[in-house]
């Protein structure tokens, strides 16, 4: 099937994070008109669409509507509902399903990540209190539990660092089944994006730091200096991952780089993580762009780094501290949402210069967030 994609076409996006509204304003820029759809009113991706369709209750007559008025289906969030899933599967939607299904499902993304070798924590699937006493004795303290589905809120994990902390577990349990892995402390995060065209070329972005700080958001930034070994080996599980699902668009591998020194696969997920904004300011191509260009049959554009960067979420609470900066700072750019749907975050500052640590030196005596000592 020919993905040939001409401008004044209707392209259809699914997702209610802020990185959907990107997409449709880079389709925008492209010539494309923007169908969304969404069950919040309040999506982002809504403010910026030519044609909205909100879904009220279980009817699925707006996503019928939503479907037969777009020419081609696109989504930036991976957690969609397990229906829209199969409805999507008639659709023309060039990244298909099957790495959507991997990345909301644990037990599926790692069942792929044995298939193809990939280094990955131990773990266990439960379904029971004494299923996770048994699997955290087996494993060895600490482990971390969580649902084997990722859409689940973040509330819903636990991390248990000996036979105490089982009762954490106790209101999780509810006939559905949980995973149970070996937990990591003081483990490095790395995440690389990469988008893939329907020739079956690939090309990456560069390798960014991240971690999980207050209210579970996620800062990153660029790498400096990293071991050519290590960035071959996180370089080659990217590309594989495209080539063996045959994907087409953009996608993220995340690993975890233990004290001891193993590189671990975290997590593959398709769509564009709110962390690879961070590419807006740092390369010639923003992934959105780059991803349309891939799902619309375009060539992609090679990627070139032109300085390094840090992206810091900010909440509600951080916005006095940081109207301090406005007129001071002049290598942040920052980004306010008008929508945190169901989030802390408020918006981000992409702060940019020529070194990550001069940076955070930057950012942290700002005074606007806090860091670990």
């Amino acid at each position: 099937m020919s993905l040939e994609f001409l401008p004044g076409s209707t392209l259809g996006i699914l997702g209610d994070g802020l990185t959907s509204r990107t997409l449709a304003q880079s389709a925008h820029n492209m010539g494309y008109n923007v169908a969304a759809y969404s069950t919040n009113p309040d999506a982002p991706v809504l403010a910026e669409a030519d044609y909205r369709f909100v879904e009220q209750g279980n009817q699925q007559t707006e996503f019928e509507s939503f479907m037969a008025l777009s020419s081609m289906v696109t989504y930036t969030s991976s957690w969609l509902p397990a229906n829209m899933i199969t409805e999507l599967q008639s659709a023309r939607l060039p990244q298909g399903t099957e790495l959507l299904e991997l990345t909301d499902d644990h037990a599926l993304g790692r069942a792929f990540s044995e298939a193809q070798s990939f280094n990955i924590l131990p773990y266990a699937t439960v379904s029971s209190l004494d299923e996770v006493a048994h699997a955290a004795a087996e494993l060895g303290y600490p482990v971390v539990v969580k649902p084997i589905f990722k859409h689940k809120h973040h509330d819903d994990t636990v991390i248990l660092r000996g036979d105490w902390d089982l009762g954490l577990v106790a209101p999780m349990i509810d006939g559905g089944t949980l995973i149970v892995e070996t937990w990591l402390d003081d483990a490095q995060e790395f995440a690389m994006t990469a988008v893939r065209g329907v020739t079956g070329e690939i090309k990456t972005y560069p390798l960014r730091q991240t971690m999980v700080a207050q209210q579970h958001l996620r800062r990153a930034w660029t790498v400096g200096d990293i071991a050519d070994d290590l960035m071959t080996v996180m370089l080659g599980v990217t590309e594989r991952v495209g080539d063996v699902l045959q994907f087409i668009g953009a996608y993220n591998v995340a690993f975890f780089y233990s004290a001891t020194g193993n590189l671990y696969v975290r997590d593959i997920a398709a769509g564009i993580p709110p962390t690879a904004t961070l590419y807006d300011a740092t390369t010639n191509v923003p992934v959105a762009e780059q991803h349309l260009r891939a799902i619309t049959g375009q060539a992609l554009t090679d990627v070139f780094m032109s300085q390094a960067a840090v992206y810091m979420p900010f909440t509600t609470d951080q916005i006095d501290a940081l109207s301090r900066h406005w007129g001071i700072q002049s290598n942040w750019k920052f980004a306010f949402y008008q929508n945190e749907m169901m989030s802390p975050q408020a918006g981000h500052v992409l702060a940019c210069g020529s070194s990550a640590n001069q940076l955070f030196n930057q950012l942290h005596v700002a005074g606007v967030w806090e860091f670990e000592e």
